[in-house]
């Protein structure tokens, strides 16, 4: 067998395909509560980790989401994040600046956090005598490095092998063109419950060829929770301040569920009961309507963005896969049929919206085992792929592997030694931007790699390198550094999620998840940690930790690396 797993920002799904079909493993079928129960809804594993009112143990999925106790959303967003506070390891490691979130009142890494859902999908598989030992794991299309880097990690640890990291739009046409085998270019609405990604795709009947791919990282449901959360918060005229922690969770369910129910066409009005308040209100459909729209005229940029990227209009797109829950808004899907044609939009019973991700997910898995299958799929890299250089007051940013290339790709550029007598290169990985410096909110630092002179030279010519990079389907980077005058290979290396560059992330993680998961049976303290954040306007949920908020990654103090991108040119 083989697998697939959609990691999603609110919902998590496996799937496994058996050489004819594919199916969905019931993760945790079982505990979903009544009012909860929506199409596919049963196939969902909510990424939600919980501690219980009364005992403080640890829960996950279900149970955690509709308890009153502490609930952790979004973890997946948290992958992609940095956070103050964060001390650089070693001028030879990358700051990967790890988010912290305070569970049952202790600090644990945001790894280790989407680490523990992996091993409860794990744990579930095996009760189904099934062996989730490796799979395809599917990302966002236009994901950071960050949080690619730290899904790769967290499935690793929950010991789960990921052959390689899917797109997930990607993923969902492959699911449709096993079901429906009609040729054609694809164009991928894909909208969950964190980010907006949309991608086309070309299928020729046996090939599928990445084109282009445009999203925003955090907008999805819980952008609508929050839009009519405030609509709530308008009504009652003042934000309750006085909700105790457990209040506030259950007002977020509440508020959710509502979302859900005025999400269907046909609503006028509704009442709707907040015992968390004390009090019930009346909204209306066209209220939560007017407060979405603004949300999803931003969704519309990516898609344009896509289009305008290939040169095409609407009429060369021949179906549109609207797939994850918010894409299924009747109000989004209108849009999207006002600029591509709603004629083009695949029918949900086609292209299953919350499980189609999972679904090809699998049958990707299934062909990478076959070399033959593999070449069926051309992949594209979705950032530019590069190094840093000294740049003033901000790290230039030169790409090797360009955006949108075709994987397996390689590139190579040659670089010089800023100054004379070098004894060493400083190279340092980076995804990134064409157009933005290195340092900038659009790169993550992948690495940082010493690499050995043969010599010192008084002309930095004389150790001119050439650095060449090969990233395949798996999603791992080949670095490989050659001296240009002898030849001799001074550094060849691979960046992955445990690569051997020493990133923090191989630091204690382990022990952490451990200590995490223990507290499934072990109680965790009362009145430890911070005090217990109020309600705001927004739902989003608050990070106990000090200094918080983004902090651009750290410059090296003294560059020792120029390209020669153009020749005879020096930074």
């Amino acid at each position: 067998m083989t697998y697939g797993i959609d990691f999603g920002t609110s919902n998590s799904v496996v799937a496994r395909y058996n050489g004819d079909t594919t199916e969905v493993l019931p993760v945790d079928s079982g505990n979903v509560p009544a009012q909860w129960r929506e199409p596919e809804f049963e196939d969902l594993f909510p990424s939600v980790l919980s501690v219980r009112d009364f005992d403080r143990t640890l829960c996950f999925g279900w149970d955690a989401k509709t308890t009153t106790g502490e609930p952790i959303d979004a973890v997946k967003r948290m992958l992609g994040t940095r956070s103050a506070g964060v001390e650089q390891v070693s001028e030879e490691t990358p700051l990967l600046e790890e988010h912290h979130v305070w569970i049952g009142g202790e600090p644990f890494r945001s790894t280790a956090a989407a680490a523990a859902l992996f091993t409860q999908m794990k744990t579930a598989a095996s009760r189904h005598l099934l062996d989730l030992s490796e799979a395809v794991v599917t990302v966002p299309a236009n994901a950071t490095g960050g949080a690619r880097y730290r899904t790769r990690a967290a499935a690793r640890l929950a010991g789960i092998k990921v052959k390689a990291l899917l797109n997930e739009p990607t993923a969902a046409a492959i699911s449709y063109a096993t079901d429906v085998d009609i040729p054609g270019r694809l164009l991928i609405f894909d909208w969950g419950g964190g980010t907006i990604d949309v991608t086309v795709l070309k299928y020729d009947g046996k090939y599928f060829e990445e084109l282009s791919s445009r999203g925003i990282a955090a907008l999805g449901g819980l952008e609508f929770d929050e839009a009519l959360a405030r609509v709530f918060l308008r009504k009652i005229g003042q934000v309750p301040e006085n909700l105790t922690l457990q209040e506030r969770n259950r007002w977020r369910r509440d508020v959710e569920l509502t979302k859900i129910a005025l999400s269907r066409r046909g609503i006028g009005e509704m009442d709707v009961d907040f015992p968390a308040l004390g009090t019930s209100l009346r909204v209306s459909r066209d209220e939560y309507a007017a407060a979405a729209a603004p949300l999803i005229e931003r969704a519309m940029d990516p898609l344009k963005q896509c289009l305008d990227d290939l040169g095409i209009g609407p009429a060369a797109i021949d179906a549109v896969l609207m797939i994850g829950g918010t894409s299924q808004i009747p109000e989004a899907r209108d849009a999207v049929g006002s600029l591509l044609g709603a004629d083009r939009i695949v029918d949900p019973g086609l292209c299953h919206p919350m499980t189609a991700v999972a679904r090809g997910a699998a049958v990707y898995s299934a062909a990478l085992d076959n070399h033959m299958d593999r070449d069926r799929f051309s992949l594209v890299t979705n950032y530019d792929l590069g190094t840093a250089i000294a740049g003033g007051a901000r790290k230039g940013f030169v790409p090797i592997i360009k955006r949108n290339r075709t994987l397996a790709a390689r590139g190579e550029k040659r670089f010089t030694p800023a100054r004379p007598n070098a004894h060493s290169l400083k190279v340092e990985i980076v995804e990134g931007e064409a157009g933005y410096a290195a340092d900038s909110d659009r790169a993550f630092l992948l690495g940082v790699l010493e690499v050995r002179l043969p010599k010192p030279e008084q002309h930095p010519e004389r150790n001119a390198v050439v650095i060449d990079f090969r990233y395949d389907h798996s999603g791992i980077l080949r670095v490989k550094v050659v001296h240009e005058a002898t030849k001799q290979i001074l550094l060849e290396t691979e960046i992955d999620s445990f690569g051997k560059d020493g990133t923090p992330l191989q630091q204690g993680l382990d022990g952490e998840l451990a200590r995490l998961l223990a507290h499934a049976e072990i109680p965790f303290l009362r009145n430890a940690g911070p005090e217990e954040p109020r309600l705001k306007e927004s739902l989003e949920p608050e990070m106990a930790e000090p200094g918080g908020g983004e902090v651009p990654l750290r410059s090296s103090p003294d560059p020792d690396l120029s390209v020669n991108g153009i020749p005879q040119t020096r930074i």
